[in-house]
């Protein structure tokens, strides 16, 4: 029974690999070239024969994407942003017809390499550092502002205000040569704020007398 089940697998393989070889393999081209740097669109071109066929595209072994093709072409076409690091490789195509249900061989390998990748992540990192920075220092110098113009406020406000003293009654004395020669004149006086007044007499506006001499010195 091992025996009749090895000999099966083994006829099965036998005529795929005949099946294999009546299909001419691909042939596979990268555009616009073989190296380009992070961040730009490749085109892998699988030309295969007129007939109408699935054609696979593989990346290091592993199928990464696959597509119909109608009859009349014979071009299948993979085009894609180059974004990582793993989109470079080794790259193969192969086809698949259905009348009847053959595969392919794979195409001769081309590799995609990326240029500028590492000079890239580098200069990233040195405008994210810089950027970093400058975030850092300015924060550093609006937080010094707002406590500088706390600690002065407050400071402000624990100093004692500063009130006008009430103005005192002044007397001026000016000795007089001749009483014919002196005058009298009537000057109002600021009222305290902390003096009320009475209510049994009829408020009468301060009066502050003083002597003035009109007589020309000699």
């Amino acid at each position: 029974m091992a025996t009749m089940a090895l000999a099966l697998i083994l006829g099965w393989w036998l005529v795929a690999a005949s099946r294999a070889q009546q299909l001419p393999p691909p042939s596979l081209s990268l555009h616009p070239s073989q190296a380009v740097p992070l961040g730009d669109t490749v085109t892998l071109r699988c030309r295969l024969p007129r007939v109408r066929a699935w054609v696979q595209l593989w990346l290091n072994g592993t199928l990464r994407s696959d597509k119909e093709k109608d009859k009349e072409q014979d071009t299948a076409e993979f085009s894609f942003a180059v974004t990582k690091l793993e989109d470079a490789g080794t790259y193969q195509c192969r086809y698949q017809v259905s009348e009847p249900l053959w595969t392919s061989n794979k195409s001769e390998p081309v590799e995609l390499v990326l240029t500028g990748a590492k000079g890239r992540s580098h200069g990233s990192l040195v405008v994210a550092v810089v950027r970093g920075c400058a975030a850092v220092f300015v924060f550093s110098l609006g937080l010094y502002f707002v406590l500088d113009a706390r600690s002065l406020w407050t400071s402000r406000d624990r100093s004692p205000g500063v009130t006008p003293e009430t103005p005192k009654s002044m007397q001026f004395q000016v000795t007089p040569r001749d009483s014919e020669d002196l005058t009298y004149t009537e000057m109002p006086a600021a009222i305290p704020c902390s003096q009320t007044p009475s209510s049994h007499t009829d408020p009468q506006p301060p009066v502050i007398y003083t002597t003035v001499s009109t007589e020309l010195p000699c």
